[in-house]
Order: structure tokens, then C-alpha cells, then sequence
């Protein structure tokens, strides 16, 4: 089992503030909420759980639960 209670944030405060000056709020992606529509277009993510692996501070997840019904991220 892997344990990573004790684990350091891969992004501290400087880079989240550094990242978010240079992609916008949350820093979805270079093509913003509209791409991630665009991509996520006709997919049934209504009540859907959105597992996240290793993708950033999660704008896309966040943006997902909020904008598309995601009911769940982990």
C-alpha cells in the first residue's frame, strides 16, 4: 500500500499563483473550459465519478464536476 499522507504538494502556492497568471484561473488547459466542452462534447458524464491521476491542481476535474453534472471526484 502506498502511503502518501506525509507527501509534499507537488505545487506550492508560488506556482499555483505563477501558473494561474499564465493560463487563467484553475489553469484548465491552454484551450480553457471551451476546449475541455469541445473534447467532452456527447459524453453521458451526468452522475458520472471523475478519477484525476497526476493532472495538475485538477481545473479540468473541478471544471467538470461543475460545469457537465460529474457527481463525484477522486
Amino acid at each position: 500500500m502506498i502511503e502518501t499522507a506525509d507527501a509534499e504538494p507537488e505545487y506550492d502556492d508560488t506556482a499555483i499563483r505563477f501558473l494561474e497568471a499564465l493560463w487563467g484561473d484553475g489553469y484548465l488547459s491552454p484551450g480553457g473550459p471551451e476546449e475541455v466542452d469541445r473534447v467532452v462534447e456527447g459524453l453521458p458524464l451526468e452522475g458520472k465519478t471523475i478519477l484525476d491521476i497526476g493532472c495538475g491542481c485538477g481545473g479540468i476535474t473541478l471544471h467538470l464536476v461543475e460545469s457537465h453534472g460529474a457527481a463525484h471526484a477522486t
